[in-house]
């Protein structure tokens, strides 16, 4: 339980710049009954829903098409999904040597994260659905504050994907809709880390005892599965497995997925007291100590450097780029994944009491790279990246303790990506397309958690940790595709278009100019 910072008025004016001498001797009070303060050890059991990407980079092998199973019949490929989930779970917490926390616990997602599946062989796709995960694994944090805890996990992860039926990507009038090759479904087993921040809910006003809320941030690596292409009825038809539904496709596709997740849920823990020791309740006597600072003071600018990582995904297709404008392959969900740098600057404004209000510009500038692909005839693929994005924007927060903010924030963000080349998908492999670099504007919605760096025995006054989540969402463009000059460099009449979400995790450190101390108030 935080211990109970006393006010004296020699800090007041410090703080004001005057007091009355009267005022600085000290005397006898009744001490102020202990706010109620949460008990960490124990069990509890959490439900809520949250949003996810995955990212997989899959090719094409050899499975009985003459050119030795197993062997590559093109390159990697980067997909994509997207989609959204419920979580449930269980824990146990022990809270020791004051203000740390660690924990064991269990927990399921359930919802439909899906992209694409893609035969380039072929030029077949399917939507492949991650329906299940599972984890268990064990956390460590810190209270930064006696209701707030802040926490990193790790563990064993498991995960169940949906089988797939792919059909044509054509576009073209008179293509088959129906699938014409399968893939089955799937199970793998990895691990993930992650972490996040949990804290009780007497805060805005509620008081509900036993009851909290966690956001929490994970990403979940698996190995490289083959799933082994059989016919189907339609295939079949089409001469698919020498005319013979469920016979071998020749092929088989590759997968290694990347999953990143956020979720919210709340919390029910089953010995939180939710009141302080009998012994903190009785009044007595006793003279006021000097003033404790409670908390730093919010409104001001502040500058802040970081680095993080991110997914992104984005559905692509191909049209035609002389008049009328025709689409000619449907849509595939591609992906990419990378790490970046940011910085930037804010000003924050503190009022009725807890409530933060703010507005900020910033920027991130790395290499979150994936596939750019052209599906009609000769399937290429080149590399694209988002190399810069920035942002300005508002947020608000409430501080669940004087020295914690959490918060949300929206507003505009641009981005910049790389131009191509586009290269055959097929070995060995041939530049065959450039696509140009582009810009897109879009808007972007988010929320993280500030706090102050006087904890682990630190005390560096001004200087604040924040961590934040953001998803980013931009229009479609297209992107014209010229030939490479070996094919003679002219214009292909054809332009891939592409349609990214973008959702990234970042930890920055953050200078407050202002941050002198807010002085605790019984």
């Amino acid at each position: 339980m935080r211990k109970k910072f006393v006010v004296a008025l020699a800090a007041i004016a410090a703080c004001s710049g005057s007091a009355k001498a009267a005022d600085l001797t000290a005397r006898p009070y009744v001490k102020a009954p202990i706010a109620p303060a949460a008990a960490w050890t124990g069990f509890y059991v959490f439900g809520g829903g949250g949003g996810g990407l995955w990212n997989a980079d899959s090719n094409v092998v050899d499975n009985g098409a003459g050119f030795g199973i197993g062997n590559p019949l093109t390159r990697d490929e980067r997909l994509g999904g997207s989609g959204w989930f419920g979580t449930v779970g269980l824990g146990y917490d022990w809270q020791f040597a004051s203000r740390w926390v660690a924990g064991l616990f269990a927990d399921g997602q359930f919802g439909e994260i899906r992209g694409s599946l893609s035969d380039t062989n072929g030029v077949f796709e399917g939507r492949e659905k991650l329906r299940t995960s599972y984890a268990a694994g064990a956390r460590l944090g810190y209270l930064v504050a006696p209701n707030l805890l802040s926490y990193v996990n790790a563990g064993y992860s498991g995960s169940e994907w949906s089988g797939v039926g792919l059909s044509s990507l054509s576009a073209l009038p008179g293509t088959t809709t129906a699938p014409l090759t399968s893939t089955p479904s799937f199970h793998r087993n990895g691990f993930f880390v992650g972490g996040g921040v949990e804290n009780n809910l007497n805060v805005l006003g509620i008081n509900a005892p036993g009851w909290f809320m966690k956001t929490e941030y994970r990403s979940a690596f698996y190995d490289r599965t083959t799933l082994a292409e059989t016919c189907t009825a339609a295939g079949a038809a089409l001469g698919c497995g020498g005319g013979v539904a469920g016979a071998p496709a020749g092929a088989a596709l590759t997968f290694k997925p990347w999953v990143q997740t956020i979720s919210t849920s709340l919390v029910y823990r089953f010995n939180d007291r939710g009141m302080p020791a009998t012994a903190d309740l009785a009044p007595r006597l006793y003279t006021k100590a000097p003033a404790t600072l409670a908390g730093p003071n919010w409104t001001g600018f502040y500058v802040f450097g970081g680095a993080g990582g991110g997914l992104w995904s984005a559905d692509s297709s191909i049209e035609t780029t002389v008049p009328p404008v025709m689409p000619i392959m449907r849509d595939q969900r591609l992906g990419g994944s990378g790490w970046f740098g940011t910085v930037g600057v804010g000003y924050d404004w503190q009022f009725a009491g807890n409530w933060v209000a703010g507005a900020f510009a910033d920027g991130q500038f790395g290499d979150i790279r994936g596939s750019l692909t052209q599906t009609f005839m000769a399937n290429a693929e080149g590399t694209e990246k988002l190399r810069v994005s920035y942002a300005a924007g508002l947020r608000l927060g409430y501080l669940a303790a004087p020295n914690v903010l959490s918060y949300v924030n929206t507003g505009y963000t641009g981005s910049e990506w790389s131009g191509t080349t586009l290269n055959s998908l097929f070995l060995p492999t041939t530049p065959l397309y450039t696509a140009p670099s582009f810009h897109r504007d879009g808007w972007f919605i988010g929320g993280g958690v500030e706090n102050s760096l006087n904890i682990f025995g630190i005390a560096a006054p001004g200087w604040f940790m924040k961590t934040e989540y953001r998803s980013a969402y931009y229009d479609r463009t297209a992107l014209p595709l010229t030939f490479t000059p070996n094919f003679g460099g002219a214009p292909s009449g054809m332009s891939v278009t592409i349609k990214p979400w973008v959702q990234t995790i970042s930890t920055s450190l953050v200078y407050r100019f202002n941050a002198g101390p807010v002085v605790a108030k019984y």
